[in-house]
């Protein structure tokens, strides 16, 4: 087999397959869909008019796929993709555990909704990588200002946001450990031009995610708002954490094997900046 065709067919495979895993996982909203749209019967094509397609839903799923089908190297990707989706199972479980946001299922958390996580920040993950290679120099100075301006901000959104379910303890480590990432970033003990992309990047697509999912009441926030500005900067920040925990966990791996060396190690942020953090 020619190296050409060797390149398509595991492409067509990984799109296959990332499409078999995203159907297995969303059954209980493609059957929404489904029963919406009248196509569990009969001659459904003849229900359905280009007005009626989900146009955000289809241009996000897509999107996603794309980035994901074309960037994925499970042994390079393996370790976001885990840390993503313990994060996001523990996220998902605070936010509808305390109200904070519910979805139409009611289930507290729905676990078809946890595949979205790694699926998102994969797709983060590749994009920041693939912008942050081609940003040309800039001053330190401005990604320090950056990154006091962006978590600043972050922070003074979600105190107020999550105050009246402050009684509850996954509340109270969840400001905890995003006040102690944003704390590492501006002590300088991690990349702040790395961390100000993927916030950026993070925050950009969840966007289109929560705009997708409030407008379509696939999950309603306390607030009642379509969608809150708090709760589309916590994706940017809760990449950010994905990526902090990635290189804590990069850090210990490289200690026991020396020859390991992860796609966002110390080492690779050392050769681009000439030290070990940007300062």
């Amino acid at each position: 087999m020619s190296l050409l065709k060797r390149s398509a067919a595991i492409l067509a495979g990984r799109i296959l397959l990332f499409i078999a895993i995203a159907t297995f996982f969303w059954i209980p909203m493609i059957r929404h869909y489904a029963i919406r749209y009248r196509l569990l019967g009969g001659s459904w094509w003849e229900h359905i008019h280009p007005s009626q397609f989900d146009w955000l839903l289809i241009g996000v799923f897509f999107f996603m796929t794309a980035v994901c089908v074309f960037t994925i190297d499970l042994r390079k990707n393996l370790l976001i993709l885990l840390i993503a989706a313990l994060g996001g199972l523990s996220i998902e479980g605070w936010g509808t555990q305390t109200e904070l946001w519910r979805y139409y299922t009611r289930e507290r958390p729905p676990l078809w909704i946890i595949p979205a996580w790694p699926t998102a920040a994969l797709t983060i993950d590749s994009l920041s990588r693939l912008i942050d290679r081609r940003i040309p120099h800039i001053d330190a100075k401005w990604w320090n200002g950056a990154a006091w301006a962006l978590f600043g901000s972050f922070l003074a959104l979600m105190i107020p946001f999550t105050l009246p379910y402050l009684s509850y303890s996954m509340t109270i480590f969840s400001i905890a450990v995003i006040v102690l990432v944003v704390v590492s970033i501006w002590a300088g003990t991690a990349d702040r031009r790395t961390a100000v992309v993927i916030f950026v990047v993070g925050s950009a697509l969840g966007w289109f995610l929560e705009l997708w999912g409030t407008t379509r009441h696939c999950w309603i926030y306390y607030t009642g708002q379509e969608p809150p500005l708090f709760a589309v900067l916590a994706h940017g920040a809760a990449s950010v954490t994905f990526w902090r925990a990635h290189l804590i966990v990069d850090g210990i791996i490289s200690r026991l094997f020396p020859k390991y060396q992860g796609h966002w190690s110390w080492q690779a942020v050392a050769e681009r900046t000439g030290s070990p953090i940007s300062r």
